[in-house]
This record gives structure tokens, C-alpha cells and sequence, in this order.
């Protein structure tokens, strides 16, 4: 039996642990929750996507970051292309490690609080939202302020770094970051356009567009 990483399409963490194993070859399969829903709970009581296992070897990962690391780790032929990924240096490998946390946390929560009461996930409240939304903009205008004088966030070159971090702006790309927004955080969104045509995620993001408009609080 295969390794298989759990995913769902409604969640946007696993997408490119699972377009590094495509982009790979490896033999990863990748199984829908809905579809395994009893093994899923039972190996993974926190039931968080992606999760990563192979019962035959007793190898169980759960958390994005670990799981693209060791996709890479395991699966990447050229120790090179590894050392671009993951870093060449102590201090590479820590930039990278600092931008996948920051966005598969305080980045993600902030979108999800801002964002999930504009298309009906979550209750909306006025005062909530005001303050959701501006935290998410703090959180944001790091990524703006930094790649102002980089073109990818760690190296100069696109980083394991620059795929995660892509990952979750898609959240907001794809629900609320409309032009407007880009007007307003114009080198993030020069940086997601470049990273998203990678041949490492193109073949998720090909076919996904940019919101036009911001939807609007419920009345």
C-alpha cells in the first residue's frame, strides 16, 4: 500500500503537499476525507487536512509544514533542487520555517476571521469583523512591506517558502483579495501571479482566477 496524504477540496491546506507529490512522481495517493471518513478519525483523532500515513511502515504526519518538508525530503531526486527548496544555509532554512509558520497561522486565522462571515461560514458581526480585518491587514502588510525590495521572499529563487505562503493568499484571492486590494498590496499581488504559474503548483492554480469583487457584509 501507498503512502496516502487525507485532504478536502474545501480546505486549502493540503493543496500543495499533494502538488509536490504530483509534481515528484511519487507514489502518494490522495484520498478524500468523505470517502475514508472511519479510517480517517480513527488514525487521526484532531481529523486535520492534510494528514500523511502509510500503515504498512507506521508512518503518520499530520501538520502541512512536516508533511511538504518531508515530500521533498523523500521524494526530490536532485540534492540541489532540495537545497533551493529547503535552504542552503542554517539561515535560509529558518527564513523558510519563519514564513511557512507565519502564514499557516497567524496568517490563515486572521483570513478565516475576515473572510468566513463574508460568505456565510461564520456569524457576522460588525465590531468583530472591523477588528478582523484589521488584523488581517497587519498580518499582510509584512508580506507587502518585505517583498517591496524581494522578489521571492527568502532567496532569489522561489523557496518551499514562496509555494506555502502562495497557498494560503489563495484564500483570499479566490473569496475577497479583489482589485481593489491589489491596488492596495501591489507586490504581493506581483509575487502570487509569479509563484502560482510555478511548474511546482500550475497545475492547481491554472485554472483558478481572482475574485473581482469583494463580497459584501450581510445587511
Amino acid at each position: 500500500m501507498s503512502t496516502v496524504i487525507y485532504y478536502h477540496p474545501m480546505f486549502i491546506l493540503p493543496n500543495v503537499p499533494m502538488c509536490l507529490a504530483e509534481y515528484f512522481k511519487s507514489d502518494i495517493q490522495n484520498v478524500n476525507i468523505s470517502t475514508d471518513r472511519e479510517n480517517f478519525a480513527r488514525d487521526f483523532p484532531l481529523q486535520k487536512c492534510p494528514s500523511l500515513i502509510n500503515r504498512e511502515t507506521g508512518l503518520y504526519l499530520t501538520e502541512t509544514v512536516s508533511i511538504q518538508h518531508y515530500i521533498i525530503k523523500t521524494f526530490c531526486k536532485d540534492p540541489e533542487e532540495i537545497k533551493k527548496l529547503l535552504g542552503s544555509t542554517i539561515l535560509e532554512e529558518s527564513q523558510i520555517l519563519r514564513w511557512e509558520s507565519l502564514s499557516s497561522s497567524n496568517l490563515l486565522m486572521k483570513e478565516a476571521y475576515y473572510i468566513k462571515p463574508l460568505i456565510g461560514m461564520m456569524p457576522y458581526d460588525k465590531d468583530a469583523h472591523a477588528q478582523a480585518k484589521k488584523e488581517l491587514d497587519a498580518v499582510v502588510q509584512i508580506f507587502e512591506d518585505h517583498l517591496k525590495n524581494h522578489q521571492f521572499l527568502v532567496s532569489d529563487h522561489i523557496t518551499l517558502a514562496d509555494l506555502s505562503v502562495t497557498s494560503i493568499f489563495y484564500f483570499g484571492f479566490n473569496f475577497t483579495f479583489d482589485e481593489k486590494w491589489s491596488q492596495q498590496y501591489p507586490n504581493i499581488t506581483r509575487w502570487y501571479k509569479e509563484i502560482t504559474k510555478s511548474p511546482y503548483v500550475s497545475n492547481f492554480f491554472n485554472d483558478k482566477q481572482q475574485v473581482k469583487v469583494c463580497p459584501q457584509p450581510p445587511k
